[in-house]
């Protein structure tokens, strides 16, 4: 990267940075996508927990279910002698507790034998927790009046206590919190799980310091409040499948009982057998889907499933937590206010001083340990540290950062660009550039593939037509080859007229670069082709060109003179590459490559071995090739083109004329166009008639450039 001065002006809009950061995720906060993406990164976390270990066995679930509503004679709402008859089994079960979580609140006038049968139950059972309810009214003024739903009289007449069931659900829809207290005309009600706690450990509770306090004292317990009545339930795992579960039908179903639809099988006495509610504390409720007491929980996506989790399972949870004691707490707010601002800090000083991909992965980096961290806070000490803040407030350091770096690098290379562009070609100014580096003189070796392309009598073109005619076929003609070259990731060194000079790996290096300039080479034939059909439609004339191609070592870099320089390449091999362009003449021949070429390439082309040769300017001989594809010919220009030719080539280099020049004149039957089979069938017939000396080696010298 450039390195800009610009050090005082970078600290400044670091401090800028920061600040803004905090301002805009403390800003964001109040939304609720923002609060809907803390409260889904908790859930995320309780699903990688998953189940609480060891599981809660103190606690069992009654739920009335489909399987209950279906069996039992009587629906829903069902009487309550139903209720009776459960509460007296699970007092013969020897149930710690019952906890009802079904609203009682209006008595059966019609047949009050029903209620009693429930209240007799109560009263010899006298561990029974009702339900209540407390309702409030909502208007334009927020809460404009408030009534409480009690269990109907002649249930409370035993004095059976009863805790409330309001529930409080996030901005999601999803219940995380559970209600501790609410308040009706300056007396504080307590939900079922509080309450059973209360039946079951007698604790002493500070009304006032609870109404007011950071926590909720229940006897030794202090409960963490996430607001002014709530603590956040520690979920022991996913629905039905953490507490145990009974169907209401299988505690009701004793050996007096009777179900309608002939499946009587007495299913409580086996509970009684097996000692099934002993010692449990028992919650009642509503797990059938359509009694519309089901709730989202943190679990509700687990494992692949989604399962809501009935109204009394929540209530379950709650308790559970509050017994065992491993509540969930929001961290310190001062804590959350320092991992933010440490964060942010971290993330500007990467954005700015580092480079954008080593600044991009350490972000990542510490993001991801960040999450990793609050998870492993919230498992072992039950501690919520927001990372949602945190990551906004990262994420707007990062695209300020890489604003700031682009349009501090984009002037920087405007300038530089504006000084260099009169003297200098594009890719050099972009080369300097991207590296940072100013061009110095000189260059070095590198292996690299140079391609010529030139088109065919193209004065004689020139002079046919009028130079804007002239000029805007050129134009059609070389942006269409410049196109392929740019997509085979080939560098355009320059035009010389109607000539182009391509190098394949250089300035970055590929190990493919052969068989990247041959597989351009055969895209701009068809491209010429294509060229060719549309101006013949127009009636208009047209021209071919020839390709040369060569592979080796040459001196690269910005070459000239001190003053003013090129990025282009010398040597050898380049001169060869520009030969095999021209030889296309002789052998009437479209692409030639050279051996090197072949060799690095060899595996993905289609060539044939054309000649010997030796070409001006240059001693040592070299095999030359027609690149004719890049893909499988044909089978009749397979057998005939390539090896039909390969083997009268053979016959040629071992001087039996005669038999090589039938060879030849076979592949013209079928192939009169042939450029390379007419060559070599004049030079058998020339050397029938004068045949070379003895000593002949096979080199064909060629004599033009």
């Amino acid at each position: 990267m450039i390195k800009i001065k610009t050090v005082d002006r970078r600290h400044i809009f670091a401090v800028c940075i920061i600040l803004g950061a905090v301002f805009i995720a403390r800003f964001f906060n109040i939304f609720s996508v923002v609060e809907s993406m803390q409260l889904k990164t908790i859930d995320s976390f309780f699903k990688f927990r998953g189940p609480v270990q060891p599981p809660d066995t103190s606690i069992v679930i009654v739920g009335i279910d489909d399987k209950t509503l279906s069996s039992l004679a009587e629906k829903w709402p069902l009487p309550g002698r139903y209720y009776g008859r459960l509460v007296k089994n699970l007092t013969r079960g020897g149930a710690r507790a019952i906890v009802f979580d079904i609203e009682f609140f209006e008595t059966n006038a019609r047949e009050p034998q029903e209620d009693f049968a429930f209240s007799d139950a109560i009263q010899q059972a006298r561990n029974v927790i009702l339900a209540g309810k407390i309702i409030y009214e909502t208007g334009r003024r927020g809460v404009e009046d408030e009534n409480i739903l009690r269990p109907n009289p002649w249930l409370l007449e035993s004095g059976v206590p009863w805790g409330t069931v309001n529930s409080i659900e996030d901005t999601d829809g999803f219940m995380r919190r559970y209600i501790l207290f609410l308040e009706y005309k300056g007396e504080a009600f307590y939900p079922l799980a509080i309450e059973a706690y209360k039946q079951l450990f007698r604790p002493t509770i500070p009304k006032e310091a609870n109404r007011t306090g950071k926590e909720f004292i229940l006897g030794e317990r202090r409960i963490p409040k996430i607001d002014a009545n709530t603590m956040m339930i520690n979920y022991r795992g996913p629905a039905e499948t953490t507490f145990k579960t009974f169907s209401f039908v299988d505690v009701v179903d004793d050996a007096d009982f009777e179900l309608v639809d002939g499946s009587d099988t007495d299913a409580f006495e086996y509970h009684l057998t097996w000692e099934t509610f002993k010692d449990k504390i028992v919650f009642v409720g509503a797990a059938a889907e359509e009694l519309h007491d089901i709730k989202f929980t943190p679990f509700y996506y687990y494992k692949g499933k989604r399962v809501k989790m009935p109204g009394v399972e929540t209530h379950a949870n709650a308790l559970s937590t509050i017994m065992r004691g491993d509540f969930i707490r929001k961290i310190d707010p001062f804590v959350d206010f320092s991992i933010l601002i440490v964060l942010v800090v971290l993330a500007t000083i990467c954005i700015l001083y580092l480079k954008p991909l080593q600044a991009t992965l350490l972000i990542l980096v510490e993001m991801a340990l960040l999450r990793f961290i609050a998870y492993k806070v919230f498992l072992h000490r039950g501690l919520i540290i927001d990372v949602t803040m945190p990551l906004i407030a990262v994420l707007f350091s990062y695209m300020s950062g890489l604003v700031f770096t682009i349009i501090t690098e984009r002037r920087e290379k405007v300038r530089i660009r504006r000084i260099f562009q009169h003297y200098m070609s594009p890719t050099i100014v972009n080369q300097m550039i991207d590296s940072g580096k100013l061009p110095e003189f000189g260059g070095e070796r590198r292996e690299l593939t140079v391609l010529f392309s030139d088109i065919r009598q193209f004065s004689h073109f020139s002079e046919k037509h009028e130079p804007e005619f002239v000029v805007k076929r050129l134009s059609d003609y070389l942006t269409q080859m410049v196109d392929i070259i740019f997509a085979n990731n080939g560098t355009l060194d320059k035009f010389v007229g109607d000539e182009i000079m391509a190098l394949f790996g250089t300035p970055y290096y590929f190990a493919d670069h052969a068989e990247k300039a041959c597989c351009t080479a055969v895209e701009m034939m068809n491209g010429v082709r294509l060229l060719q059909k549309k101006w013949a439609a127009e009636n208009s004339d047209y021209f071919d060109i020839g390709i040369g191609i060569n592979s080796g070592n040459a001196l690269v870099g910005n070459l000239g003179s001190k003053q003013i320089f090129d990025y282009t390449v010398i040597g050898n091999e380049i001169n060869l590459g520009a030969r095999l362009e021209s030889a296309n003449k002789i052998y009437q021949t479209f692409i030639l490559i050279s051996e090197n070429t072949y060799q690095l390439a060899k595996d993905k082309i289609v060539a044939r071995e054309i000649d010997h040769v030796r070409v001006v300017g240059i001693q040592k001989p070299v095999r030359i090739y027609e690149l004719r594809a890049m893909e499988p010919l044909p089978q009749i220009e397979e057998e005939l083109i390539m090896g039909t030719f390969a083997e009268a080539l053979e016959l040629y280099k071992s001087h039996r004329w005669g038999d090589a020049l039938k060879a030849f004149r076979r592949i013209l039957r079928h192939f009169p166009s042939d450029g390379p089979s007419r060559l070599y069938t004049v030079r058998c017939l020339d050397f029938l008639e004068h045949p070379p000396d003895p000593d002949w080696d096979g080199v064909h010298e060629l004599k033009q450039k």
